[in-house]
């Protein structure tokens, strides 16, 4: 892409982020349940963890996801994960499920990064029943024609689930996700323009992160894609959770740290969370795994692995088992990150629990959490639209 039309997306896009309000803080977010997820025979979901989830075409689209259909994963519950797609229209004021468009994914997939471009929805990766992806895929939907298409597009250079997509007009990054035995720092572009040049690497993250989130926002040296949180796994199986904010200049190409998440308190670690800018200058985040929990099952699930006896597993089992049904669910906060002033503000906490492993969307002047993990193999069906209010 050369300089003018880059300068062009960035402009676009700044425009884009002016579609809420330009007042310098955010007072509450008034939050509603829009509507519930539906099986594909229009009975009631108990809702996916990792699906892609975006807004197109004046439409939420829902598709793919994993959950845990029969019985709980403590309980020996196997894992099922999705090929369905679900559209959410609005007609007025109500809300609707379009039950006309009958299509599904190539594949069941889970925990692949999604985002929304002006082509279409992309997403990348994730996983399924055969384990990690590769794949690339682009979803058209044609609101007014009641049409869904899906294109290959270029593979990624390597299988990678629990990344994340964000675009600058047509071109699109992959960032980070994890590998089959540890996390990446790879940063890549895909131009939609040009997608028969593939995937470029540009320059890696100072972290290797998956379960990270990203927001395009203006910064006071233009737009920036700023990465919230993430995790880092390596092959002992313990990870790393970080509190940290990275900041890619996408003009300069370079990285770049910003504050460490921090909740009025002290600095706190963020995965799996949702992220999404407001005003001209503002990032919202929402829940968040903080990692307390998390890591404790992982540190069980580790123990389990190296147990010696079928009695030591069984008791390390029902610990680790007791900790899962006991979790009190994902952290509930909001907190608001000032570009300008690299600066970090609690508003309050989400009156519902948090939805993890899903992506924050702007639908209109509105934030939409759609499904997600709320606990330990615990999803719900609900989704939720917030209005922010300053």
């Amino acid at each position: 892409m050369n300089k003018f039309l880059f300068s062009l997306s960035l402009f676009i896009m700044l425009i884009n982020l002016e579609g809420f309000s330009q007042e310098n803080a955010i007072a509450t977010i008034q939050w509603e349940k829009i509507a519930t997820l539906k099986n594909a025979d229009g009975s009631g979901s108990i809702g996916v963890a990792g699906a892609i989830s975006a807004v197109y075409d004046h439409a939420l689209i829902i598709a793919g996801g994993a959950n845990f259909p029969n019985k709980m994963p403590w309980e020996g519950g196997k894992k099922i994960y999705s090929d369905e797609i679900h559209i959410l229209q609005k007609q007025g004021s109500k809300y609707f499920w379009n039950k006309k468009i009958k299509a599904k994914l190539p594949v069941p997939i889970a925990y692949c990064g999604n985002t929304s471009t002006k082509s279409g929805i992309v997403y990348a990766g994730g996983e399924n029943e055969a384990g990690l992806s590769r794949k690339v895929f682009l979803i058209k939907f044609s609101s007014p024609e009641d049409r869904l298409l899906i294109f290959s597009l270029p593979d990624l250079p390597n299988p990678l689930t629990n990344l994340f997509l964000i675009n600058i007009g047509n071109v699109v990054y992959a960032i980070g996700g994890d590998g089959p035995s540890v996390s990446s720092k790879a940063f890549l572009s895909l131009d939609l323009d040009t997608k028969e040049e593939g995937w470029k690497r540009l320059p890696d993250m100072p972290l290797a992160l998956a379960n990270s989130a990203a927001v395009l926002q203006n910064g006071p040296d233009g737009v920036n894609i700023y990465v919230i949180g993430g995790r880092s796994k390596d092959s002992s199986g313990i990870s790393t959770l970080y509190n940290t904010l990275l900041i890619y200049n996408p003009q300069t190409k370079t990285w770049n740290y910003g504050s460490p998440i921090f909740d009025s308190a002290s600095t706190i670690n963020f995965s799996a969370g949702a992220a999404i800018a407001v005003s001209d200058h503002l990032l919202l985040i929402a829940g968040g795994d903080n990692g307390n929990i998390f890591h404790k099952i992982e540190t069980y699930l580790v123990q389990i692995a190296q147990a010696k006896s079928a009695e030591e597993k069984q008791v390390l089992t029902a610990k680790k088992n007791q900790l899962v049904i006991n979790h009190q669910g994902f952290d509930r906060g909001l907190l608001v990150y000032d570009t300008r002033a690299n600066a970090w503000n609690k508003i309050g906490k989400l009156p519902f629990p948090a939805h993890v492993t899903t992506t924050a969307i702007k639908w209109g002047d509105s934030i939409v959490l759609s499904s997600g993990e709320i606990k330990p193999g615990i999803r719900t069906p609900n989704i939720m639209l917030g209005k922010p209010v300053f």
